[in-house]
């Protein structure tokens, strides 16, 4: 696709191209629009604008419903409306059967030309922006089109439910996952790279990611233990084990000590297009310098739970994952330490 798409909140100025959106989808027999915020039904503009509007807030939103913001996806080199979609800002018992956080259309005259996949893309961006980490949707399974856009965007397929006599499939969307090119990412990063090798030894088998910070505008600081993870010449030393359920990354300072090993507790670990990741799963595991262990953001998994995003399975093996690890670990720094050291030698850092 190479027409480029933006979403737009609707406005007073969109009056008579939302109405020319509407009437195409009743001239194609199509009377129900998904993600449309009840244009199909309200059909007068200003009634409806002052609905969505409305739905932005618990504050001025009808009947108990979830906040929502609706979008029009625009084509920008002639601004034609090509689709619309509603982004749910959580879910409710409800939503989490059927519903999720995205209803998106295309308008029939502009299918089959990626834009569902392209507004879904534009859409997970608005999602990351209203602090939505794990996103869900779903789709009739005789719409195949619909299936290969949320595919398209890393849809997963959790199952397959009955709602009102059609097969519905219900899919997540991660929006945790750390690739091991993130920390090139980080706007305090000026030159860095990254090398990936795969080992298979007594010790580790998988693929071992060495991370450069070469320059940096300013240390990478964590304020609240006024501790420097990153800065001039440090390094990070990443371990992609595909049969675990964490990734330890060791970071290492300019003179390749240790400033202190992290352990993500993740979904999953994997490999996406030939870049390792990690699904994050929210708890951390730290094993400081001194060799003291730390578990972190329980409260990121607790608020993740109660948002409906993490299911009652994950929670309990993030947990189960997390007193495992730190389990092993309890006396063991020096013998993390030998580990990580003799894998940063092999990448033959002077």
């Amino acid at each position: 696709m190479k027409d480029k798409l933006e979403l737009v909140f609707p406005t007073k100025e969109y009056k008579e191209r939302v109405e020319e959106y509407l009437q195409e989808f009743f001239d194609n027999e199509e009377y129900e629009i998904a993600g449309d915020g009840g244009l199909d039904r309200i059909k007068n503009f200003h009634e409806w604008l002052r609905k969505i509007q409305n739905d932005l807030s618990e504050e001025n939103i009808e009947d108990n419903r979830i906040p929502a913001t609706l979008y029009l996806t625009i084509r920008k080199s002639d601004n034609k409306i090509v689709g619309n979609l509603q982004i749910r800002h959580k879910l409710n018992d409800k939503l989490l059967l059927y519903g999720g956080h995205i209803g998106d259309s295309v308008r029939p005259s502009e299918r089959r030309k990626g834009y569902a996949t392209e507004q879904i893309r534009l859409a997970l961006q608005k999602c990351k922006e209203l602090g939505i980490d794990n996103v869900l949707m779903d789709c009739d399974k005789t719409n195949i089109g619909s299936a290969k856009s949320i595919q398209n965007n890393g849809g997963i397929l959790e199952n397959e439910i009955f709602v009102d006599n059609e097969l519905v499939q219900r899919y997540w969307i991660s929006l945790k996952k750390k690739f091991v090119t993130n920390p090139m990412n980080m706007k305090c990063v000026i030159d860095g790279n990254y090398i990936i090798k795969n080992f298979e030894t007594d010790t580790f088998k998988g693929d071992i990611a060495l991370i450069k910070f070469n320059k940096m505008n300013k240390p990478y600081v964590v304020e609240n233990i006024n501790l420097c993870m990153a800065n001039d010449n440090y390094k990070w030393l990443e371990f992609y084990d595909y049969s675990k359920k964490y990734r330890l990354t060791a970071m290492y300072n300019d003179k390749n000590e240790i400033v202190e090993w992290y352990f993500d507790i993740a979904r999953k670990v994997g490999k996406e297009n030939g870049l390792p990741y990690e699904d994050d799963l929210y708890l951390d595991v730290v094993v400081t310098s001194s060799g003291e262990i730390i578990l972190l953001d329980e409260d990121e998994l607790k608020s993740a739970y109660d948002r409906l995003e993490v299911n009652q399975d994950d929670y309990d093996i993030a947990y189960k994952e997390a007193y495992d690890l730190m389990k092993k670990l309890e006396g063991n720094k020096d013998r993390l330490k030998q580990f990580t050291d003799k894998y940063l030698n092999e990448f033959q850092i002077k």
